[in-house]
């Protein structure tokens, strides 16, 4: 796999330019990463028309969000895909480190802040206990919490992983 970086728009798009456009018909292809604050990077792909005589670019289709993402290409068959990394702990350190190992050339600033705050909900989440009760089965005094409960202490224990970061803990 080859990692491709600073395609980040469909200007600076990674181009394929022999792409299949139904059964017979050939056109160009162009692969860029956006990164929109507070949602996180996608895969974006655009087709040309091969119907057209001018060069006319269709509708550009959208993946879905993830935290972090790098687009890569399979030197075997020139697919172009992206490899990703999940917060609150489905990754695992290890993973983190070999993908920060293997995609180094494409970790920017952004990509930065998001492998600290996928490490920081991974300690996050070591703070957390879960309990899981069925209503009505046994009797507890102790009342449920409410959403506004949950996520004061979600946003506690994850700032509680950003300090333990910081400090080298």
């Amino acid at each position: 796999m080859e990692t491709l970086a600073g395609h980040t728009s469909p200007e600076t798009a990674f181009v394929v330019d022999d792409y299949p456009y139904g059964f017979r018909l050939r056109c160009k292809i162009r692969y860029w990463l956006e990164t929109k604050k507070g949602h996180g990077q996608r895969f974006m792909s655009q087709t040309t028309n091969p119907k057209r005589a001018e060069e006319f670019w269709n509708k550009p289709k959208a993946g879905t969000y993830h935290v972090i993402a790098v687009m890569v290409r399979d030197e075997s068959n020139g697919h172009v895909s992206i490899e990703t990394l999940h917060s609150g702990g489905w990754d695992d350190e290890a993973k983190i480190a070999d993908f920060e190992t293997r995609h180094a050339v494409a970790i920017g600033e952004y990509e930065r802040k998001a492998i600290k705050y996928i490490r920081a909900t991974n300690e996050a989440n070591k703070l957390v206990k879960y309990t899981i009760r069925v209503e009505g089965e046994g009797s507890s005094d102790e009342p449920a919490q409410t959403r506004e409960e949950q996520a004061a202490i979600w946003n506690s224990a994850l700032r509680a992983g950003y300090v333990k970061l910081a400090t080298g803990e």
